[in-house]
């Protein structure tokens, strides 16, 4: 019993350490990168609906010269110093990856010619940015 208990105590102190918002939070590049991210895929999903393809290429290609630049930049949720340890540099090669195949997939979305195409690539961009959200989002919250 003394055992279980230890181990819940020290499991929700490490949780709660874990939770706390990093000072810089909110307020580094990659995050102003990330919102603009944000907003330009949801303006390429208004554009699908509205069946204006023109215009998803548009932003695809905004798009793309954005995620371009998040691959230059280490995610805080992975360390806020330029010298990263081992575990470290294998969760910014996961997070190149990530950003690797959320490229590939806007690449596909600028090069799309029908409405089928389109949609496949959607796909694929949400999958790749739902995937990269839950992995390197920081809690920012107070």
């Amino acid at each position: 019993m003394k055992k279980i208990l230890l181990t819940l105590v020290l499991s929700f102190t490490t949780l709660l350490s874990a939770q706390a918002a990093h000072p810089q939070c909110g307020e580094t590049e990659l995050a102003t990168i990330m919102g603009e991210m944000k907003d330009d895929m949801k303006a390429i999903k208004g554009a699908a609906k509205a069946k204006d393809s023109d215009k998803v290429t548009l932003i695809a290609q905004q798009l793309l010269v954005t995620v371009q630049k998040a691959d230059a930049y280490v995610p805080l949720a992975i360390s806020d110093k330029k010298e990263l340890t081992t575990q470290q540099q294998a969760k910014f090669d996961d997070y190149k990856k990530g950003v690797s195949a959320l490229e590939k997939a806007v690449t596909e979305l600028t090069l799309a010619k029908t409405a089928d195409e389109q949609k496949a690539a959607l796909g694929k961009i949400g999958k790749a940015a739902k995937k990269g959200h839950k992995a390197f989002k920081m809690d920012c919250d107070d």
